[in-house]
């Protein structure tokens, strides 16, 4: 792996499978916890639970990667990945499903810091110039493929095997969550396989002490880059909108067309539209994000804009055409929306410093949905779902304002390139 494109490539095939493994129970991910009578305010409160053991986790989790390395990180974060879905799939009751929460918080705060950070370094070994915003868009594309398909066959799965009569806990929603948890244990073992990283073979018996140094700089250059700070305003609006739309689509389209195990054929279709849109949006990046006049904080400003119009669509306007459109163009937002902001935060930091500045940017991504899980899931259980998406919709489009201090910003000067980041101690 020698070159950039051997480098994107196997990267690729790792996201890939990954996001696979995500999206096959996702279409049906909330209909299958209500089916095993949990409401939408407890679904709500699991959900910020994740998002909470992510906020605590995730600045030392990113720490510790830049420290001892990307690989054994990335590892872990799947191996607790892997486990919360079991909890999931034998969901009962509140104690499974906040043990979801646990296993799940803690494999996402292990992956924000570690694989893409060790793709950009990787990247960047072969061509220290490489302009990260057409690979970064490559690896969405791969991605949204992935995506779609997954959205597409989990969302199906039930239906086309209502018929066979499985056995708890595969019956219903069931079959689809063990779907998932066989595409986390091929994403294990490609990770194990695909990733290697002689750069940190050397000593690592000082990593306490190098994470706690790590996290410190790493908030330092939080504080002191300007384009960072109004990055981690759009991230945490971001975190917002995506929870916003993982919890209360499926309870929204339940309304309109019904939420039976035998007729989940439609969330299938509704899977295929929003997988469909993100791979159109990720394409629409690699092939003419280049061209847009005032570059990646235009961009993203203006797919932040498309996505809260959509999410208002699909809260305000009922039957299928209001939920197929709203959905089809909040996810072709978010895949146009989430290279360029990518693309922002690895330019703004410096390379010794990618896992923390990246787990810093999860971390207020993460707070978003902390805050969008504890207030909507309520919210939408005390009244309607659509009420509570609209909520989340206004949030969003006040958020465009982020990317306006992003351009600032930059045409002022004020972004601090990685080889001259103030206040990065040395590892």
């Amino acid at each position: 792996m020698t070159n950039e494109a051997g480098v994107t490539r196997r990267y690729a095939l790792l996201a890939g499978v990954q996001e696979f493994a995500i999206w096959l129970p996702l279409p049906v991910l909330v209909l299958h916890m209500s089916e095993r009578g949990l409401d939408l305010a407890l679904i709500g409160f699991a959900f910020a639970v994740r998002a909470v053991c992510v906020v605590v986790l995730e600045l030392p989790t990113g720490g510790l990667a830049d420290a001892i390395g990307r690989k054994p990180i990335a590892l872990a974060s799947q191996a607790f990945t892997f486990v919360s879905f079991v909890f999931l799939l034998f969901v009962t009751g509140p104690v499974t499903l906040f043990a979801y929460a646990l296993f799940q918080g803690i494999g996402s705060a292990l992956h924000s810091g570690a694989l893409e950070a060790w793709y950009v370094d990787r990247l960047r070994s072969t061509n220290a110039g490489v302009a990260l915003q057409p690979h970064l868009a490559s690896i969405a594309v791969a991605q949204t493929a992935a995506m779609l398909a997954g959205a597409a066959i989990g969302g199906t799965l039930p239906a086309l095997l209502a018929g066979l009569a499985l056995p708890w806990p595969l019956a219903g929603f069931g079959v689809a969550l063990l779907a998932g948890l066989v595409l986390r244990a091929v994403a294990l073992w490609l990770t194990l396989v695909l990733v290697e990283e002689p750069e940190f073979v050397g000593p690592r018996r000082s990593a306490a002490l190098g994470t706690v140094s790590i996290v410190r700089d790493g908030l330092r250059l939080a504080r002191n880059v300007p384009v960072m700070r109004y990055l981690l305003v759009a991230g945490a609006a971001m975190g917002m909108a995506i929870v916003s739309l993982e919890t209360l689509w499926q309870p929204i389209a339940g309304l309109t067309f019904g939420a039976d195990p035998e007729g989940s054929a439609v969330f299938g279709v509704l899977g295929f539209v929003l997988g469909g849109a993100g791979l159109l949006g990720s394409l629409a990046v690699m092939r003419f994000g280049h061209l847009v006049p005032g570059g990646a904080p235009v961009l993203a400003g203006l797919s932040q804009l498309v996505k809260g119009v959509a999410m208002l669509v699909l809260a305000l306007h009922a039957g299928a055409l209001g939920v197929g459109l709203g959905l089809g163009l909040a996810f072709f937002a978010i895949a146009t929306q989430n290279v360029p902001h990518d693309t922002l935060v690895n330019d703004a930091v410096p390379a010794e410093r990618r896992s923390i500045m990246l787990s810093i940017n999860s971390l207020v991504f993460f707070i978003g949905v902390a805050i969008g899980s504890a207030t909507l899931g309520p919210l939408a259980s005390a009244t309607d779902p659509r009420v509570a998406l609209t909520v989340a919709a206004v949030v969003t489009l006040l958020a465009c304002g982020a990317y306006v201090g992003v351009a600032v910003a930059l045409r002022a000067g004020a972004i601090t390139r990685p080889h001259a980041a103030k206040g990065a101690a040395g590892p």
